[in-house]
Parts: C-alpha cells; sequence; structure tokens
C-alpha cells in the first residue's frame, strides 16, 4: 500500500495538470482522464489514513501524536479542498444531474473497490507482517533452546 504523504503528493500534482488544463481552456471532457487520476491518488490518500501503521513503522518511525495528527490533518483538508474544486467542475459543466450521477457512480465502485482492492491490499500487509514475525521468533526461540541446553550441562 501507498504511504499517505507519496498519495498526497500524487494529487497535487495531477490536481495541478487538471487545474492548468482548465485555466488553458481545455474542455472538462479532455482533462476527465486526467481527473481521473486525481481521483485514484485521493481515493488511495484516504484509504492509507483509514489503515493502521505496521508494527515495524510505529516503531521505528515514530512521531507524536500532535505531529502526526497535524500532518494528517493538513494533508486531509488540502485533499477535500482540491476535491470541493473538482466536483464544482463537474457540476458547472453537467449540471446538478449530472453531478448526482457522478456521485451515485462513485458510491458504486467505491463499494466494489472497497470490497476487491483494499481488501486485497490489507490481507498482503497481514500476512507479510504475520511472516516477519515468525522469522524474528525463531532465533529468539533457538537462542534460547541453546542457552537452556547448555544451562543443563
Amino acid at each position: 500500500m501507498i504511504d499517505p504523504v507519496t498519495a498526497a503528493a500524487g494529487c497535487a500534482k495531477a490536481y495541478a495538470v487538471v487545474k492548468g488544463m482548465v485555466e488553458a481552456g481545455r474542455s472538462v471532457e479532455d482533462t476527465l482522464s486526467q481527473i481521473g487520476v486525481w481521483w485514484g491518488h485521493y481515493s488511495d490518500a484516504m484509504e492509507c489514513d483509514k489503515k493502521e501503521p505496521s508494527p515495524f513503522r510505529k516503531v521505528v518511525f515514530a512521531k507524536s501524536v500532535q505531529a502526526e495528527a497535524l500532518e494528517r490533518f493538513a494533508r486531509q483538508q488540502k485533499l477535500r479542498a482540491q476535491r470541493r474544486e473538482i466536483v464544482m467542475l463537474i457540476k458547472y459543466t453537467y449540471g446538478d444531474t449530472g453531478l448526482d450521477e457522478f456521485r451515485q457512480l462513485q458510491k458504486t465502485i467505491t463499494l466494489e473497490r472497497e470490497r476487491t482492492v483494499y481488501k486485497q491490499k490489507r490481507m498482503k500487509e497481514k500476512i507479510l507482517a504475520g511472516i516477519l514475525g515468525i522469522i524474528g521468533v525463531i532465533p529468539v526461540v533457538f537462542l534460547i533452546w541453546v542457552i537452556l541446553e547448555k544451562g543443563g550441562k
């Protein structure tokens, strides 16, 4: 799974391209593919904020609660502002009916993605964490066994 900073950076880049295309007078139809790229990064960034950090990340990259909360808050506010502008662009182009249709499609696709892509990614991360945990425990158990064997003689 992509980390939230990388996903937010991808959003910022895609958003800048969308904004540049609109300012250059390109039609919304021309910019829809780039909006799709932005929305993919946005979805990844929001999903990153939902998931629990790995035990390794918790230990090695531990930050204060306040620092992590401020970073997450700032990132989410920036992404929500970009989202509002993109939604307004869709509304101005396709009207309220088009916006409603877009939102309904978005809900449907979000549910489908949640069921497939994100669950698969979470499962892979849990399996990997479990395997790494087992690999880390084996040498410890072996050392304890060696110490007990030498201690008994």
